[in-house]
C-alpha cells in the first residue's frame, strides 16, 4: 500500500468517525427523555468517536505524502517526492 493510499484510507476513517460522533451526539439528545443514563451512554460513544477521528487525523498527518509542485501551481499526486 502506498503512502497516498494510506492517506486516503486514514482520511476516510476520519470522516467516518466524525459522522459517527455527530450521529451519536444527536442520538444522545433524542434519547435524553428516556433518562440520564441513556443520554450519557450515547454521549460517551460520541466522545470516543471524536477521539478516534482526532487520532486517525494525527496519524494521517505523519503518513500524508509530500506532493511535487508543478509549473501551473497544482500538485502532482501521482509521483510524490517520497514515494
Amino acid at each position: 500500500m502506498t503512502r497516498l493510499q494510506l492517506h486516503r484510507l486514514f482520511l476516510g476513517l476520519v470522516v467516518l468517525f466524525i459522522v459517527a460522533a455527530v450521529v451519536f451526539y444527536v442520538l444522545s439528545i433524542a434519547l435524553a427523555s428516556h433518562g440520564g443514563d441513556t443520554a450519557r451512554l450515547w454521549d460517551s460513544y460520541a466522545i470516543f468517536a471524536f477521539m478516534g477521528a482526532v487520532l486517525f487525523g494525527i496519524i494521517d498527518f505523519f503518513v500524508r505524502p509530500v506532493m511535487r509542485a508543478t509549473k501551473d501551481g497544482t500538485r502532482d499526486v501521482e509521483h510524490p517526492l517520497n514515494g
